[in-house]
């Protein structure tokens, strides 16, 4: 088997051979740690779907939530809601993409 580290901007890949990538998670910690932090924040979600699109090491997530507490509110608050939901792990990312909606 074989790995290499490669640097990629503000992140550290881990290359892996098709053989050891089998071996990890289809879903890394950080995606499941923000999902379920967004889970207990809005607990009427229909959907919340977190995605690491930083290549794997956690600086930037991609998040989609659809939650009937979003109701009445303008976008700009959606992710305001979103922000102070995840205002601890924020610190730590490059970046953050909110996807936002209102069930139909």
């Amino acid at each position: 088997m074989e790995a290499r580290l490669q640097r990629l901007g503000r992140c550290t890949t881990l290359v892996l051979t098709a053989t050891m990538r089998r071996n990890f998670s289809t879903q890394p910690n950080g995606e499941v740690r923000i999902a379920n932090i967004l889970k207990e924040r809005f607990p009427q979600a229909s959907v919340v779907k977190v995605v690491d699109i930083s290549g794997g090491c956690g600086a930037m997530y991609e998040v989609h939530v659809e939650s009937v507490e979003f109701k009445g509110k303008r976008v700009v608050q959606q992710h305001q809601m979103i922000n102070q939901a995840l205002k601890d792990e924020i610190q730590a990312m490059h970046g953050l993409r909110i996807f936002t909606a209102v069930p139909k």
